[in-house]
């Protein structure tokens, strides 16, 4: 930073000096020699940062023109870096975001058929993770997503997808496949938003402890409970609770239109 204006002209003048002799300052400091009888001595040169060598006028400040930038590395462009201040607002952003989709709610999207006609390729929801964590267990009716259990029909890599089904039968019910329908305790399941008929038959199988039955509403088109068995609760991320793409299609799922009679004791 430049240094003041009138510096110089601030210092104190020395007293007049006989010929050959040199004057000094009150601070100790040279003046020039007197160039002749009765000539006054040139102005002193006072020490800038005074006798203590420091200087009380404040320091250079060319580390104040860096305080607050980040120091990041020279191949990152110019107009890509962000003070400190900004940085930390990235992060605390980026942080707060990871936590809101662990624990609230996160968006996904239909990458296949297995949901048609309620879900089609391309179509964005919104699956909060709130009711199975402090209100009650799945119910059947709910469209949720997980991660496919490792079974014999279901590879390593495929448990790290994430699937979207529709949960039909719970811990205890009776699940069979007959007739082109689904049944649960012997009585039809899901008819009225299914696409069309089963072309397969599965035998009777109780559901275990623990565990759901899930099935997609395109049923012979879905790679589900049917084949690879009931999937446990512990494999839910959450449910889907409602569609927000395309605009058209915006609003709550499509339920069973028989409510549950009761919301099942946690299984």
């Amino acid at each position: 930073r430049p240094r003041p204006i009138g510096a110089r002209d601030s210092a104190p003048r020395a007293p007049a000096a006989r010929r050959g002799r040199r004057a000094t300052n009150v601070n100790g400091t040279m003046v020039a020699a007197a160039s002749g009888d009765g000539a006054s001595a040139s102005p002193a040169m006072e020490d800038p940062t005074g006798p203590g060598g420091d200087d009380d006028r404040g320091g250079d400040s060319g580390d104040d023109e860096n305080d607050g930038e980040f120091p990041w590395p020279e191949w990152v462009p110019e107009g890509l870096r962000l003070n400190t201040e900004d940085v930390a607002t990235v992060l605390v952003t980026f942080a707060v975001s990871l936590l809101f989709r662990a624990t609230i709610a996160e968006p996904r999207f239909i990458p296949s058929l297995s949901m048609y006609p309620v879900f089609d390729i391309g179509d964005r929801l919104i699956a909060e993770k709130i009711t199975y964590r402090f209100k009650h267990d799945p119910v059947p009716g709910d469209v949720v997503i997980f991660h496919p259990p490792k079974t014999p029909k279901t590879s390593v890599a495929l448990t790290k997808e994430v699937f979207i089904k529709r949960v039909v039968a719970v811990a205890g019910d009776k699940v069979e496949v007959k007739r082109g329908e689904l049944y649960v305790n012997d009585a039809s399941r899901g008819k009225e938003l299914k696409l069309e008929p089963s072309t397969y038959v599965m035998e009777p199988q109780i559901v275990p402890p623990g565990d759901v039955f899930v099935m997609g509403d395109n049923r012979n088109n879905s790679f589900d409970s049917h084949i690879w068995g009931p999937l446990p609760k512990e494999n839910i991320l959450g449910r889907a609770c409602f569609k927000y793409w395309p605009p058209q299609k915006f609003g709550e799922l499509p339920r069973y239109p028989a409510r549950v009679g009761a919301v099942p004791e946690r299984y």
